[in-house]
């Protein structure tokens, strides 16, 4: 059925991984989904705010089989630049949130990738990387690292399009 899943998805499974898991996080967390930033139209797939803290997921869909190992990831053999892509991303949003709420705002990197089959060597040092529902489990597995009071206010400017415009 996963594999069905992923070859009807095709280019849509940015979409499908949003609708689909991210939308059922618990209470208290916060979902942005396509983060446009600034006038070059710069892409975060999703920044995900919470007591665990704040998270820039990269949000893949592949047709084959996915090998992670401690320094990236393969798809059906090939490297890619997923890893990279996720560190971008995360870098990208912590700069842009530590900017908008004049405190340094730590973003930490998530690859979700939906794909037939997966062989794990090793986990990704710098990145976490996992099946969608993999990353919902992960997040609520999280100890708390942000208070309510911060949670909210990192939650509001992440979703104020301000935050996200370059000069």
């Amino acid at each position: 059925m996963r594999g069905s899943l992923a070859r009807l998805l095709g280019g849509h499974g940015h979409e499908r991984v949003s609708s689909s898991w991210l939308g059922r996080l618990p209470e208290g967390w916060h979902l942005h989904n396509d983060v446009t930033v600034g006038e070059l139209g710069e892409r975060i797939d999703h920044v995900i705010v919470g007591p665990a803290g704040v998270f820039a997921v990269c949000a893949k869909n592949v047709i084959g089989n996915v090998w992670v190992g401690a320094s990236g990831v393969r798809v059906n053999g090939h490297a890619t630049d997923f890893v990279q892509a996720s560190i971008t991303e995360a870098r990208l949003a912590a700069r842009m949130l530590s900017a908008a709420l004049e405190r340094p705002i730590e973003v930490r990197p998530v690859l979700a990738i939906l794909a037939d089959g997966w062989t794990i060597q090793a986990p990704c040092t710098d990145v976490f990387i996992g099946a969608p529902r993999g990353v919902r489990d992960w997040l609520g597995r999280l100890p708390a690292v942000l208070t309510p009071g911060d949670v909210s206010a990192i939650a509001t400017a992440a979703g104020q399009p301000s935050t996200w415009e370059t000069d």
